[in-house]
Protein backbone atom coordinates (compact mmCIF):
# COMPACT_ATOMS: atom_id res chain seq x y z
CA UNK A 1 0.00 0.00 0.00
CA UNK A 2 1.56 3.48 -1.06
CA UNK A 3 1.34 5.80 1.92
CA UNK A 4 3.52 8.55 3.04
CA UNK A 5 6.61 8.11 5.60
CA UNK A 6 4.15 7.58 8.88
CA UNK A 7 1.09 8.10 8.18
CA UNK A 8 -0.88 6.29 10.37
CA UNK A 9 -5.03 6.90 10.06
CA UNK A 10 -7.86 4.55 9.92
CA UNK A 11 -7.39 3.72 6.49
CA UNK A 12 -4.06 2.38 6.67
CA UNK A 13 -5.10 0.34 10.02
CA UNK A 14 -7.57 -1.37 8.61
CA UNK A 15 -5.67 -2.44 4.96
CA UNK A 16 -2.85 -3.67 7.99
CA UNK A 17 -5.86 -6.04 9.33
CA UNK A 18 -7.21 -7.50 6.06
CA UNK A 19 -3.12 -8.11 4.75
CA UNK A 20 -2.86 -9.86 8.40
CA UNK A 21 -6.28 -12.21 7.73
CA UNK A 22 -4.60 -12.45 4.18
CA UNK A 23 -1.26 -13.83 5.18
CA UNK A 24 -2.63 -16.04 7.70
CA UNK A 25 -4.92 -17.75 5.40
CA UNK A 26 -2.05 -17.99 3.34
CA UNK A 27 0.01 -19.51 6.22
CA UNK A 28 -3.01 -22.07 7.13
CA UNK A 29 -3.03 -23.05 3.51
CA UNK A 30 0.58 -23.84 3.22
CA UNK A 31 0.87 -25.76 6.15
CA UNK A 32 -2.01 -27.38 5.34
CA UNK A 33 -0.57 -28.82 1.99
CA UNK A 34 2.71 -29.29 3.99
CA UNK A 35 0.64 -31.75 6.14
CA UNK A 36 -1.30 -33.91 3.85
CA UNK A 37 2.06 -34.69 2.90
CA UNK A 38 2.81 -36.55 6.50
CA UNK A 39 0.32 -39.40 6.15
CA UNK A 40 -2.87 -39.61 8.22
CA UNK A 41 -3.28 -36.31 9.92
CA UNK A 42 -6.50 -34.49 11.12
CA UNK A 43 -6.58 -30.60 10.42
CA UNK A 44 -8.95 -28.43 11.73
CA UNK A 45 -8.90 -24.48 11.20
CA UNK A 46 -11.57 -22.08 12.44
CA UNK A 47 -12.31 -18.39 12.52
CA UNK A 48 -11.50 -17.14 16.01
CA UNK A 49 -12.15 -13.58 17.44
CA UNK A 50 -9.29 -11.08 16.32
CA UNK A 51 -7.31 -9.65 19.28
CA UNK A 52 -8.21 -5.83 20.10
CA UNK A 53 -5.42 -3.83 19.64
CA UNK A 54 -4.77 -0.39 20.96
CA UNK A 55 -4.69 1.23 17.68
CA UNK A 56 -7.93 -0.48 16.47
CA UNK A 57 -9.25 1.22 19.76
CA UNK A 58 -8.00 4.51 18.66
CA UNK A 59 -9.27 4.47 15.83
CA UNK A 60 -12.79 2.71 16.37
CA UNK A 61 -12.09 0.00 14.46
CA UNK A 62 -13.85 -3.27 15.69
CA UNK A 63 -11.72 -6.86 15.97
CA UNK A 64 -12.82 -9.11 13.28
CA UNK A 65 -12.20 -12.78 13.01
CA UNK A 66 -9.06 -14.63 11.87
CA UNK A 67 -7.77 -18.24 11.13
CA UNK A 68 -6.74 -20.47 13.70
CA UNK A 69 -5.55 -23.93 13.05
CA UNK A 70 -4.90 -27.43 15.08
CA UNK A 71 -3.38 -30.63 13.26
CA UNK A 72 -3.12 -33.50 14.74
CA UNK A 73 -0.59 -36.16 13.82
CA UNK A 74 -1.03 -39.73 15.88
CA UNK A 75 -1.38 -38.84 19.49
CA UNK A 76 0.14 -35.65 18.91
CA UNK A 77 -1.33 -32.33 18.18
CA UNK A 78 -0.22 -28.57 17.20
CA UNK A 79 -2.45 -25.58 17.35
CA UNK A 80 -1.72 -22.45 15.74
CA UNK A 81 -3.47 -19.37 17.39
CA UNK A 82 -2.67 -15.56 16.42
CA UNK A 83 -1.74 -13.60 19.10
CA UNK A 84 -1.46 -9.70 17.69
CA UNK A 85 -0.61 -8.09 14.42
CA UNK A 86 1.13 -4.94 16.18
CA UNK A 87 3.88 -6.12 17.30
CA UNK A 88 7.50 -4.56 17.86
CA UNK A 89 10.21 -5.98 15.56
CA UNK A 90 7.79 -8.51 13.33
CA UNK A 91 4.40 -8.01 11.22
CA UNK A 92 2.14 -10.38 13.44
CA UNK A 93 2.57 -13.13 15.89
CA UNK A 94 1.27 -16.64 15.88
CA UNK A 95 1.58 -18.98 18.64
CA UNK A 96 2.41 -22.30 18.80
CA UNK A 97 1.71 -24.90 21.56
CA UNK A 98 2.33 -28.61 21.22
CA UNK A 99 1.97 -31.04 23.70
CA UNK A 100 5.10 -30.29 25.01
CA UNK A 101 6.46 -27.17 23.89
CA UNK A 102 5.38 -23.69 23.11
CA UNK A 103 6.82 -21.44 20.80
CA UNK A 104 6.39 -18.13 18.78
CA UNK A 105 5.52 -17.32 14.75
CA UNK A 106 6.34 -14.79 14.34
CA UNK A 107 6.19 -12.89 10.43
CA UNK A 108 9.60 -10.67 9.92
CA UNK A 109 8.43 -9.61 6.57
CA UNK A 110 7.92 -5.92 6.18
CA UNK A 111 4.42 -4.31 6.90
CA UNK A 112 3.98 -2.89 3.29
CA UNK A 113 2.72 -5.84 1.28
CA UNK A 114 6.17 -7.73 1.02
CA UNK A 115 6.11 -11.26 1.39
CA UNK A 116 5.99 -13.01 4.54
CA UNK A 117 9.15 -14.27 6.29
CA UNK A 118 7.96 -16.71 9.22
CA UNK A 119 10.13 -17.51 11.73
CA UNK A 120 10.14 -19.75 15.09
CA UNK A 121 11.09 -17.88 18.24
CA UNK A 122 12.35 -19.74 21.40
CA UNK A 123 10.02 -18.16 24.17
CA UNK A 124 12.63 -18.63 26.88
CA UNK A 125 15.51 -17.34 24.38
CA UNK A 126 14.40 -15.14 21.70
CA UNK A 127 17.55 -14.58 19.59
CA UNK A 128 17.14 -18.44 19.11
CA UNK A 129 15.15 -18.52 15.54
CA UNK A 130 14.76 -20.68 12.93
CA UNK A 131 12.79 -20.58 9.37
CA UNK A 132 9.24 -21.89 9.60
CA UNK A 133 8.90 -24.47 6.88
CA UNK A 134 8.07 -28.19 5.89
CA UNK A 135 10.68 -29.71 8.30
CA UNK A 136 9.50 -27.32 11.20
CA UNK A 137 6.29 -28.47 10.69
CA UNK A 138 7.03 -31.63 10.43
CA UNK A 139 8.97 -32.05 14.06
CA UNK A 140 6.32 -29.37 15.53
CA UNK A 141 3.87 -32.65 14.59
CA UNK A 142 5.72 -34.74 15.86
CA UNK A 143 6.44 -32.96 18.99
CA UNK A 144 10.15 -32.60 18.87
CA UNK A 145 11.90 -29.89 20.46
CA UNK A 146 12.97 -27.36 18.25
CA UNK A 147 16.10 -25.62 20.36
CA UNK A 148 18.62 -27.46 22.01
Amino acid sequence: MDRQANKIDREYVSWRISDWKKRLDQLCSEMTSWAENFGKVEIRRRDIPQAREDIMYRFGIEPETVPAMAVRFGRNRVSFVPMGLWVIGSNGRVNITTDKNRYILLDLGGDDGEPSRWTVVNPSKRGQRISFDRNTLAKLMKDEALFP
